[in-house]
């Protein structure tokens, strides 16, 4: 919980910090002194942390794969059986297929990496990117702990568990609510109590000056 000290010196957003690109505000986008995020920015950043790790695994996989055909189908004659096996084996003719599997992998520790230093601003890689935040739903900063519940526990485990045994439905549910939730929430904001909140730079530029002793 962010000490009373630090929640006095948060300022709204609309002052000074002429940087931010113009955007109307009005009351009912602002909750504690901060915008909220649009839906477009939200899906903008899910699609980014998605795309990303999603791509990353599928390249590995796609790597494990290959090594494994050419292990499988060494005799030419049933290679030349099927168009799909010449085209793998020619990924890992000289070890190619270990190579993307272990680029891949390299690849998505930096990706873990970077998303570990994101946390503790509220932030994933994607919400970074696309300038946008996680707070608290009293206003207080998300923090990394808080933060890594959210993304992790709730919405990839939660989400992801309850959206595989009802076929995707809830899944599409918990990613629409924001569409025509009034504080613009996910299922699982409303779950861990999170707001997301645009103009993250902003944010976190008060909130480390407010630190400051």
């Amino acid at each position: 919980m962010l000490d009373s000290s630090l929640q006095v010196q948060m300022q709204p957003m609309n002052q000074g910090h002429s940087e931010f690109p113009e955007r109307k505000e009005v009351a009912s986008d602002v909750r504690h002194g901060y915008l909220l995020a649009t839906w477009l920015q939200r899906f903008a950043a899910h699609l980014i942390d998605r795309v990303a790790v999603g791509g990353l695994i599928l390249v590995g996989l796609l790597g494990i794969a290959a090594n494994v055909t050419e292990q499988l189908f060494e005799d030419d004659a049933i290679v030349s059986e099927d168009e799909w096996v010449p085209i793998l084996s020619s990924v890992v003719e000289g070890g190619w297929g270990w190579y993307l599997f272990f680029a891949a992998a390299a690849a998505l520790l930096v990706y873990a990496a970077w998303m570990l230093v994101t946390l503790r601003r509220g932030q994933t890689p994607g919400k970074q990117m696309v300038g946008i935040c996680v707070i608290r739903a009293d206003g207080s900063p998300s923090g990394w702990r808080y933060t890594f519940i959210r993304e992790f526990v709730f919405e990839w485990l939660v989400v992801g568990f309850l959206s595989g045994i009802t076929a995707g439905i809830f899944y599409a549910v918990n990613y629409l609510w924001p569409l025509w939730d009034k504080d613009r929430q996910a299922l699982h904001d409303k779950m861990v109590d999170t707001l997301v909140v645009d103009r993250a730079k902003d944010i976190l530029e008060r909130q480390g000056k407010a630190s400051t002793p």
